[in-house]
């Protein structure tokens, strides 16, 4: 009788034990991937096209002007956008508050349409990079990357 109480009370432990563990994986799995806003502005600023043109820094100043984004819901902001109107190439990666992902997504998103259809008349090859860009989120960071190698790009800060 002990005999069968005890592999009784081995069995339950090591089954408590193997759903303990499943439980810690599956939390693992789901924690929120993230991107580094610094390490993703020194990678895509080091990076062709952006080391190679002419450009300027985007500041969160400049977001609510220039891009229609609420300043009210961002952390961070950093982004290249070109000196001059020949040039599309573009990035802009913008660290939202908390519960404000989504909106800031749809003002990315909006941006970029008003991009497209300021680029659809001029210079086609522009045009092209425009159309092909990459946006995303990932965990509470908001993106869109302009340039000829945009899937390359977003690969690289997204890993």
């Amino acid at each position: 009788m002990k005999k069968n109480v005890l592999i009784t009370i081995v069995v339950i432990l090591v089954v408590a034990a193997l759903v303990v563990g499943a439980v810690v994986l599956l939390n693992n799995k789901r924690e929120e991937k993230t991107i580094d806003v610094e390490v993703a502005r020194q990678t895509l600023a080091n990076s062709t096209p952006f080391n190679e043109l002419a450009t300027m820094d985007i500041t969160t100043e400049e977001l609510g002007s220039l891009y229609g984004i609420n300043t009210a819901n961002v952390e961070k902001v950093v982004g290249k956008m070109p000196m001059m109107n020949v040039q599309a190439s573009m990035y802009l990666i913008i660290q939202a508050k908390e519960g404000t992902v989504d909106t800031v997504k749809a003002e990315l998103d909006a941006y970029a349409i008003q991009y497209e259809e300021q680029w659809s008349t001029y210079l086609p090859e522009q045009y092209e990079l425009v159309k092909n860009r990459k946006t995303g989120v990932v965990g509470n960071t908001v993106y869109l990357i302009i340039a000829e190698n945009a899937e390359t790009l977003e690969q690289e800060i997204t890993k």
